[in-house]
């Protein structure tokens, strides 16, 4: 297979929306980083508090889009468009979009609800959409990122992909046990389902979807995925709004799931 780019070289200022806006997000982490220490205080350590959990996810959401910029990742995705007229008429584009949309949709609106709890919280629509949203936005920039990082060193497309799958697994793997399910997402895992759903919800989706973006190259389609599938996640475990009184407990063992 030949060799192939996606994305530009690294990005640098050119006075763009983008840029100021990537301006915009460094002065918001900065904000929240300020805030969010003041009121950490506020909270028991081992306690789940929605309004931690959201300057938590603030901070994680500006830094994914930073590091998109960087990438040249964020540029490809605003600026191209979602499909070609030519992808729009060929089967193959077609049938391999079809089944990345079944796959989400199976993995996300029912292999992984059915093995998440919600402890009793109640669904607020609208905010909690709102989160999984730009969570899954931010985490297809990461990977597209991780992506554009790899192909620099001019690997074949293929080889670029199974690197990327290799390095976003692990990465997936350790930033959800070890940061995320214990500080911003709230107590919803079954410690005897966390295997199936690694195994039937989250590796097909992303070989699936990888592969889509590998074989045609619709980075903004690819984050489209990715905001789905959060989005799913965020309403299948109740995602509390900021405005919500402290849960339950949280640790790595709440994380692993009870």
């Amino acid at each position: 297979m030949d060799k192939t780019r996606y994305f530009d070289t690294l990005r640098t200022f050119t006075g763009s929306w983008e840029d100021y806006f990537i301006l915009a997000a460094l002065i918001v982490m900065a904000l929240l980083a300020v805030v969010m220490f003041a009121e950490r205080g506020k909270h028991q350590s081992n306690m789940h508090s929605p309004r931690l959990a959201w300057m938590r996810g603030g901070l994680y959401f500006c830094f994914a889009y930073i590091f998109s910029w960087t990438t040249g990742v964020l540029s490809t995705v605003v600026h191209s468009p979602l499909a070609t007229r030519a992808e729009l008429q060929e089967p193959g584009w077609i049938a391999l979009m079809l089944f990345c949309s079944a796959v989400a949709i199976w993995s996300y609106c029912f292999w992984w609800p059915r093995g998440t709890l919600t402890h009793g919280r109640k669904l607020y629509f609208l905010p909690t959409i709102v989160f999984g949203l730009l969570w899954g936005i931010s985490v297809g920039l990461i990977h597209l990122s991780v992506f554009a990082i790899v192909e620099e060193f001019g690997f074949s497309r293929w080889v670029t992909a199974l690197l990327v799958y290799a390095l976003l697994s692990a990465y997936s793997l350790n930033i959800q046990l070890g940061w995320w399910d214990i500080y911003v997402s709230p107590p919803h895992n079954i410690r005897a389902t966390n295997s199936g759903k690694v195994l039937f919800a989250h590796t097909p989706f992303l070989i699936s979807t990888l592969t889509f973006f590998t074989i045609y190259g619709n980075a903004g389609i690819f984050v489209l995925f990715s905001g789905f599938a959060m989005a799913a996640c965020a309403i299948a475990m109740r995602f509390p709004p900021f405005w919500q009184s402290d849960g339950g407990p949280v640790s790595r063992e709440t994380a692993i799931g009870v």
